[in-house]
């Protein structure tokens, strides 16, 4: 049967007909279930939450709790996982906050293991991993395909780059460029991810050009990476689209920020929508 006799389910809530509410769940508040989600047994779901279509719980999951905030105010926020996900056993997933989008996202295919956190306003792309007990403070972005590694801890505001991997046990306090393979405390590029490359279907001239790049941005200390940034744009062609491209926009951005990339973003005041060119308004004290 869909929904089990000894589930609770609110009023409120739609199930689709083809999802699966397993005993002891609680289903609270204007969810939304699409067709084929599971939730196995013992599960929370509560608030504006969106579950995507094919997507399972596993047991003592709780999603669309509140913010750990102090300045959250009950504030109708909401958490929306998209499609085919697994989200493990007793992981947490708070909804966002008024300061940071009003929404925490998890994309399409994402796994997240068990007692991992995603904290309020994170924003986590497509096949994301989450490793075991690895915590994401609030407003962290997760790029497509980037890999968090167990007991990881990752600072509020920071972003972590398309198909980067960074490893188990380590301290992200800074942004994690794409293409990259990071590890440490704090974490910092050690090596090109070739192996998600290759998973990605990207072309082996590509990952050769990431390796130069990478020595040319990482390897190099006798000048400054704004510098050497600005040599490898010039020596690309113009209105390319390849991984080197993608690196070098997304380390322009970045160092336009700051030299600590996001983080930094908990010392500014917020912008209406989160998006370039958005305008400030007043803020709180940084998140913690």
């Amino acid at each position: 049967m869909p929904v089990h006799a000894l589930a609770v389910v609110d009023a409120a809530a739609e199930i689709h007909p083809q999802a699966t509410v397993g005993p002891f769940c609680l289903v609270r508040g204007k969810v939304v279930l699409g067709a084929g989600v599971e939730l196995v047994s013992h599960v929370t779901v509560i608030g504006r939450t969106t579950i995507g279509d094919g997507t399972k719980v596993f047991p003592g999951a709780v999603v669309g709790g509140d913010p750990q905030d102090l300045k959250f105010k009950n504030e109708d926020s909401e958490v929306i996982i998209g499609k085919n996900c697994r989200v493990h056993e007793c992981v947490t997933v708070n909804k966002g906050t008024e300061g940071g989008g009003m929404k925490t996202v998890v994309g399409d295919d994402c796994l997240l293991m068990a007692y991992c956190h995603i904290a309020h306003d994170c924003i986590l792309g497509n096949r994301v991993i989450v490793g075991n007990a690895a915590n994401l403070a609030g407003h962290v972005n997760l790029a497509d395909r980037s890999v968090v590694g167990p007991m990881t801890g990752v600072h509020h505001f920071v972003s972590v780059g398309e198909l980067a991997y960074v490893g188990a046990m380590c301290g992200i306090k800074f942004d994690i460029p794409p293409y990259v393979i990071a590890e440490g405390n704090p974490a910092e590029p050690r090596n090109v991810n070739q192996i998600g490359m290759r998973r990605a279907g990207i072309p082996e001239d590509q990952i050769s050009a990431m390796r130069d790049a990478y020595r040319i941005l990482f390897h190099d200390r006798s000048r400054p990476r704004a510098e050497a940034l600005e040599e490898l744009r010039d020596s690309l062609p113009d209105a390319a689209d390849t991984a080197v491209s993608r690196l070098v926009r997304w380390m322009e951005r970045h160092l336009e920020q700051s030299v600590k990339g996001r983080v930094q973003e908990a010392h500014r005041p917020p912008v209406v929508g989160g998006g370039p060119g958005a305008k400030p308004i007043p803020s709180a004290p940084a998140e913690t």
